[in-house]
Formats: C-alpha cells, sequence, structure tokens
C-alpha cells in the first residue's frame, strides 16, 4: 500500500505580503503627519485670534460684574498681552495707578506660536512698538481700539476691532483700517 502525500495548507502570511502592509501603512502615516503639520501654524494663528477676542470680551464682562476698571495691556515688542486687574495681590483693591502689588492675569506670549503684535490703534492714534493699554469701564464702556496681529510663515494678517460702547468685537481678515466718518453717513 502506497502511502499518499498530502498536503496541508499553512496559514499566515508571507515575509513579502507583510513588508508590502507596512510600506503602506507608514505612507499613509507620513501622509497624515504632513497635513497635520502644515495645518498646526494656520490652527495657532486661528487660536490666538480666538482666544484674544475671548479676553477682550471676559475683561469688559468683568468690569462691569466688578464694577471696576479694568486693563489689557499690550506688549507690542514681546508680542504678549495680559489683563491688568484692580486687585491686590493680598486681597483688596488697589486705590492707586501704579502696578507695584498689582494683580496680573497671566501674560499670553503670542511670540510662542509665531504671532507677531503687528499694532494696536487706540482711537486716532497708532503703536507699533512698546507697551499699551486698553481700558474697560465698570459700566461695560471701553475705548475704541483695533488689534493688528499675522503670522509671518503663512504670510496671514487679521485684524480686531473693539467698538466702545457696546463692546462688540469684529474681526476682519486682513489689515482693517475703519474709513473716516463723513456727512453722508449720517443721511
Amino acid at each position: 500500500m502506497a502511502r499518499s502525500r498530502t498536503t496541508t495548507a499553512r496559514a499566515g502570511f508571507t515575509l513579502v505580503e507583510l513588508m508590502v502592509v507596512v510600506v503602506i501603512i507608514g505612507l499613509i502615516g507620513g501622509v497624515a503627519v504632513t497635513s497635520w503639520v502644515a495645518m498646526l501654524p494656520n490652527q495657532q494663528f486661528n487660536t490666538a485670534i480666538r482666544n484674544l477676542s475671548e479676553t477682550l470680551h471676559e475683561t469688559r464682562s468683568s468690569a462691569i460684574a466688578r464694577n471696576r476698571e479694568f486693563r489689557i495691556r499690550y506688549d507690542l515688542d514681546e508680542d504678549t498681552y495680559v489683563v491688568r486687574t484692580p486687585y491686590k495681590l493680598g486681597g483688596g483693591f488697589m486705590m492707586t495707578d501704579e502696578d507695584e502689588g498689582r494683580m496680573f492675569q497671566t501674560p499670553v506670549d503670542l511670540g510662542e506660536a509665531g504671532i507677531d503684535l503687528l499694532e494696536v490703534r487706540l482711537g486716532e492714534q497708532v503703536y507699533s512698538s512698546g507697551k499699551v493699554e486698553v481700558w474697560f469701564e465698570p459700566l461695560g464702556v471701553s475705548n475704541y481700539h483695533t488689534v493688528q496681529l499675522a503670522q509671518p510663515l503663512l504670510e496671514r494678517e487679521f485684524t480686531l476691532e473693539l467698538l466702545p460702547l457696546t463692546g462688540e468685537i469684529r474681526m476682519h481678515d486682513g489689515i482693517f483700517e475703519r474709513p473716516p466718518v463723513d456727512e453722508g453717513d449720517f443721511k
């Protein structure tokens, strides 16, 4: 009696098949990482704009709720801004305008995200360097100002505009300058 040889199929993958799968996964991962890295600066810029807008709104709301003047200090040389509160570090309210002993919120460093604080306009005055403060009074009134931000990597610019009486924040893509009021605006 002759013994027949039966071949049994082996389950599994060959080395070539596994290498092809690894290469395909690597290509997909490379494309995903490249896309994510390209999107990151854009997202950082959008987040910085949104955070500054929220800070403006919250500062105005705090001035109204606490019946005290709050300020935002922009440092155009360092590309930072910080909220200047009316409180003393140990508690209570500051009675003078000096900064020593005053409580500040944590400064926001736009430069870390590659964002430049280009200029701040207070009414007709334009500041492109130094420190500038804008204020929010207890009744919600503030001074009219615009803040221009730029991200050189993406060549993007953006302007935040704060209207003085309503506290409304308007956002403008690019550099925005409000045209002067003339007689035709009231007809």
